[in-house]
């Protein structure tokens, strides 16, 4: 296995039968050594990379006369250590491949003092320039805005130095700082990696990424295409439904799509459910209307009346004075624009006076009549101005 270390602590019974063990006492002389020995890594190695080289079965005074694993695929002789744990013990070693090793099979042997207690071979696969990959996770060419994605660096090639490397692109908040983890390429001392974000506002579209090496340089690049899911693909789970309407002092649970009907300059408000938004859309969905005097934001609603609802979402409306009566589409555009919903609106007249009568703040009858009384006090006082006597 390529990408896993095998950690001797976890290593059992079920781990031998993949070991080549070789020893050459017989079982019954006592005191003489039965190693395994177990090599990780040794298969499709380039050069460069690390092999680990293990020998279990052996005690530490038995390896007194010192573990050595030779090959001519290594630098030189590599010298096991002693390592004990509550599960396992051994000797073991991580060797790292000659950088210039040719392609082929090299023989590994491994000795106690001059005895050979094990054998294997170690596959070495020819170099490969420097690769930068950029991928979804958990792989693909194509994410999703809000999905986190993986950047790698692997400049294992004889020459390539540094370990400070940046990823930037339009489709990341900020540059990411490239770092190599054990854990992750244990065998690859030369490859560099993280995840990050794509932010979920991000726009559908193809994004570059550079890579910038220790000085600044650009070391190299790649692309990546990101898509938020649209209906009939297999991820996508948004269910809407709206927009509807009803009064600003009404029930949303009574919110209608046919036959609402407002006065011009008055409000009105405008109710959507979606079942499943896109990620970072709850705070940008807007209804937009001709008959409105602005887009409107629709905020989610986070009231103990919307338990039990689909994730619903709502805003007051200005309907536009000027207006002239009849019906107007009002249109919501949600997943990055691949949903797009209209419901009419009826607008009447605006509520306004009887023409050379002003109603005031009342309006109607009681403008009106606030209208006369008003007129018949200044009658009065008119009056009352006209019988007061002139002064000597």
């Amino acid at each position: 296995m390529r990408w896993m270390r095998a950690v001797p602590a976890a290593l059992g019974a079920g781990a031998l039968c993949c070991a080549v063990a070789v020893g050459t006492a017989t079982a019954d002389s006592p005191g003489t050594p039965h190693p395994v020995l177990l090599v990780n890594g040794n298969y499709d190695a380039r050069p460069g990379e690390r092999v680990d080289v293990n020998v279990q079965g052996v005690d530490e005074a038995q390896g007194k006369a010192g573990v050595t694993a030779t090959s001519h695929a290594f630098t030189g002789p590599a010298h096991l250590r002693w390592y004990h744990s509550a599960w396992v013990s051994g000797y073991d070693a991580l060797v790292t491949l000659s950088p210039t090793a040719k392609p082929g099979s090299y023989p590994l042997t491994v000795s106690i003092g001059d005895r050979v207690v094990g054998r294997d071979r170690i596959e070495v696969s020819p170099r490969q320039a420097p690769r930068f990959t950029v991928a979804g996770v958990p792989g693909g060419q194509v994410v999703r805005p809000g999905q986190r994605i993986s950047l790698r660096y692997d400049d294992l090639y004889p020459g390539q130095t540094g370990t400070d490397f940046t990823v930037s692109s339009r489709a990341l908040a900020a540059p990411v700082r490239l770092r190599h983890d054990d854990t992750t390429d244990f065998y690859d001392p030369r490859a560099f990696s993280a995840t990050a974000e794509v932010p979920a506002g991000t726009k559908d579209g193809s994004y570059a990424f550079t890579l910038t090496g220790p000085r600044g340089e650009r070391a190299a690049s790649g692309s990546l295409t990101v898509r938020a899911a649209r209906p009939g693909d297999p991820d996508y789970l948004g269910k809407v439904s709206g927009p509807a309407f009803f009064a600003p002092s009404g029930d949303p649970g009574q919110a209608t799509t046919n036959g609402f009907t407002v006065h011009a300059g008055g409000k009105v408000d405008v109710l959507w459910h979606d079942a499943a938004p896109d990620p970072g859309e709850t705070g940008s969905l807007t209804a937009t209307s001709a008959a409105f005097a602005a887009p409107v934001r629709l905020a989610p609603d986070d009231s103990k009346g919307a338990d039990g609802d689909a994730p619903r979402f709502y805003g007051t409306a200005a309907v536009r004075a000027d207006l002239a009566p009849g019906t107007y589409p009002v249109t919501v555009v949600s997943h990055h624009g691949r949903v797009r919903r209209s419901e009419s609106l009826t607008v009447t007249r605006p509520l306004t006076p009887t023409k050379g009568v002003d109603a005031g703040v009342g309006g109607g009858w009681f403008g009106l009549a606030g209208g006369l009384l008003a007129l018949g006090t200044a009658a009065v006082v008119t009056a009352a101005r006209k019988r007061r006597p002139a002064r000597a």
